[in-house]
């Protein structure tokens, strides 16, 4: 006996013909079921079924072998759906049915977080345009506040105090105009509304913090939950993160001044996100590359326990790093002098007399 299995049902050949079937039911959801079902290699409950009520069946999928068939290279022959009762608007239904399933259970946590990370980036952008904006328009009425206070105590007094004449802070004589009441009723809104887009940066980055804390728990402590949200959404994800060489996390982020060096022949990059970590960008110039390369090597490591083995190695991950950084800072402790060719001395041309 053959089983043969298509998207209308499970069947017994001998010999071509159909000695037993059994029919899925004419429903989209269920057809949508059992097709999810074979794409995972699992055997469905009809074939189960028709190959207890035989002795010996043969089959033509090795997902059915993995159930007890037995594997042949026949070819079975073609049987139509309309010869069974099936309309072929249900197979059209159910492969819609399916692609929705496949979409969902497509979109991960590291989807979510990318798109975090992307609207922090735009949050920020925005918070420090409303800044500048308010700056210098309050800045026409009182320009000094500006040095005195930082930028969320700048916000705070122009949202809640309005006139300098209502700042809680000491100042002899402003060079600022007056203010009137209409322009100090829209600075002050410019001034809620930094409040406002600052309020939601904050509570977003606690987002983002508690998401790759989860995902990635090793690599956010070995950089800082910022960079590793970074460098897990320029990856694509963790896994995928965890699959790429430590050459390449490194330059992560810098995929513009990769690209100007290969068609122009400009400079190298040696950092990309990595460069935002202080372990980078306080070392010196002439220190960075390596520092950068060790990192990359360590978050390497890391994002690899995150992705497979899910054990927490970063306090062990952080200490060889720090021995790293001490040895790459003592071997390049002063900054190696440039070679300089020396210049081939003139002859002076000596006229004979």
């Amino acid at each position: 006996m053959l089983l043969v299995t298509t998207w209308f049902g499970a069947f017994l050949l001998d010999e071509g013909k159909v000695v037993q079937s059994l029919l899925f039911p004419k429903d989209a959801k269920a057809l949508a079921d059992r097709m999810a079902l074979v794409e995972d290699w699992k055997a469905l409950d009809e074939e189960r079924a028709l190959m207890a009520s035989v002795d010996e069946v043969f089959v033509v999928e090795p997902r059915l072998e993995r159930a007890g068939g037995n594997l042949t290279s026949e070819r079975p022959p073609f049987l139509a759906p309309e010869d069974f009762g099936f309309d072929r608007g249900i197979l059209h239904a159910a492969m819609v049915e399916l692609a929705k399933r496949q979409m969902r259970k497509s979109i991960r946590p590291e989807d979510h977080l990318r798109q975090a990370v992307a609207a922090l980036a735009d949050l920020r952008e925005q918070e420090n345009l409303v800044l500048e904006r308010l700056r210098e328009w309050y800045g026409l009425h009182f320009p000094e506040l500006a040095r005195i206070v930082d930028d969320r105590t700048y916000r705070t007094l122009v949202a809640t105090h309005g006139r300098r004449e209502s700042m809680p802070v000491e100042f002899k004589e402003s060079v600022g105009a007056d203010l009137g009441e209409a322009e100090e009723q829209e600075v002050r809104g410019i001034a809620e509304l930094g409040i406002a887009i600052a309020s939601r940066r904050e509570a977003l980055e606690a987002y983002v913090e508690r998401s790759v804390r989860s995902i990635a728990p090793n690599v956010a402590d070995l950089t800082g939950p910022v960079i590793a949200a970074k460098l897990v959404s320029q990856a694509g994800g963790i896994e995928e993160l965890a699959r790429l060489p430590a050459g390449t996390i490194q330059l992560l982020g810098a995929e513009r001044a990769l690209f100007l060096h290969i068609r122009t022949g400009a400079k190298p990059p040696k950092h990309g996100v990595l460069f935002q970590h202080p372990l980078v960008h306080r070392a010196r110039p002439w220190q960075r590359g390596a520092i950068a390369r060790a990192f990359a090597a360590k978050i390497a490591i890391a994002a690899r326990a995150d992705a497979y083995t899910k054990r927490r190695i970063s306090e062990q991950l952080q200490a060889d790093l720090r021995r790293t950084v001490e040895r790459i800072a003592k071997k390049k402790e002063m900054k190696p002098s440039r070679k300089t060719k020396e210049r081939p001395r003139s002859r002076r041309s000596t006229r004979r007399p």
